[in-house]
């Protein structure tokens, strides 16, 4: 629509600029004539070059007015005042149309802006409605969780700062331990992979699930492991995917994430915090941890609980 209106617009500006051309060579004839006739009057010859263009004029005028028109006593008629008579009032409906030209060409253009940025608005919704449409397709989610065990005793043996070594056979039962709890939640897959142990669904809504799961099983076994004197800690990451995705591609992006070994932090993308957005009611929100070089800048944010 502002194509249209811009197009009228510059059908309008044209047209200005042949009226402004118009009342030039008007007023430009009106000058002319009336020093010809002025010069007529006063027998100077100077301006003789213009009779044929003066006998042009009055041959046109007294075609249409010679009834009309009186000679005077120096055989002079009245074509050259009915001519700049004309012209001038030609002059004044020129200036009068130009008045309305440039009103209308600044309505035009105050009408171009508000049609343009309402298409640009409804561009804009249209997107917004297309990429809303594409994250919906984004109903995969894998979830993975690292649990590492320390022990907070000192090492009798070795040196003071040393503390005694995990068994990894604690280490497993502790996956064993999270795996039992976390599998209460319907609607989920779950694999290990060492000491991660991956949890995937098909259900997008069950994210909040999830998460929140996770959260109270791991406070239960951190307080379960204090009491052992060891400290429990993890590495977490979770995204979203297509069906046309592979999960291995998903999960080797992910342990990426675990590589930065940021302990306790639910790791993401920006592509599970877009389509986390159009979640109803969430009860987690994201912030930015900052930018990392993985295999190229990317952003990287967190996932925590609302308060």
């Amino acid at each position: 629509m502002h194509k249209h209106l811009q197009r009228l617009k510059t059908l309008l500006t044209f047209s200005g600029h042949i009226l402004t051309l118009i009342q030039i060579i008007s007023i430009i004839l009106i000058l002319l004539v009336s020093l010809y006739w002025f010069f007529e009057l006063t027998e100077i010859h100077t301006l003789d070059f213009m009779i044929p263009f003066i006998d042009a004029i009055k041959t046109s005028m007294q075609a249409r007015f010679g009834e009309q028109l009186q000679k005077g006593q120096a055989g002079l008629d009245g074509s050259l005042f009915i001519f700049i008579a004309i012209s001038g009032l030609v002059v004044y409906i020129i200036s009068q149309m130009k008045v309305f030209v440039t009103h209308y060409d600044k309505v035009l253009a105050k009408n171009i802006v508000k049609t343009k940025q309402k298409e640009e608005d409804e561009f804009n919704k249209q997107l917004i409605i297309e990429k809303q449409r594409t994250m919906m397709q984004y109903k995969n989610i894998v979830v993975l969780v690292n649990i590492t065990l320390k022990s907070l005793l000192k090492d009798m043996y070795q040196t003071e700062n040393d503390t005694k070594k995990i068994d990894k056979r604690q280490e497993a039962a502790a996956i064993v331990s999270f795996y039992n709890m976390m599998k209460t939640v319907s609607g989920c897959n779950f694999s290990k992979d060492g000491n991660t142990l991956i949890i995937t669904t098909k259900n997008f809504d069950l994210i909040d699930a999830i998460l929140l799961k996770i959260n109270e099983t791991l406070d239960i076994l951190r307080r379960e492991y204090k009491t052992k004197k060891i400290a429990l800690n993890t590495n977490m990451a979770v995204d979203v995917y297509t069906d046309k995705v592979l999960l291995k591609d998903v999960y080797s992006d992910l342990k990426t994430l675990l590589k930065l070994n940021m302990p306790n932090e639910i790791l993401c993308y920006g592509n599970f915090c877009n389509r986390y957005e159009l979640k109803k009611n969430p009860q987690f929100e994201a912030y930015l941890k900052g930018t990392y070089d993985i295999t190229e800048d990317e952003n990287i944010w967190a996932i925590v609980k609302k308060n």
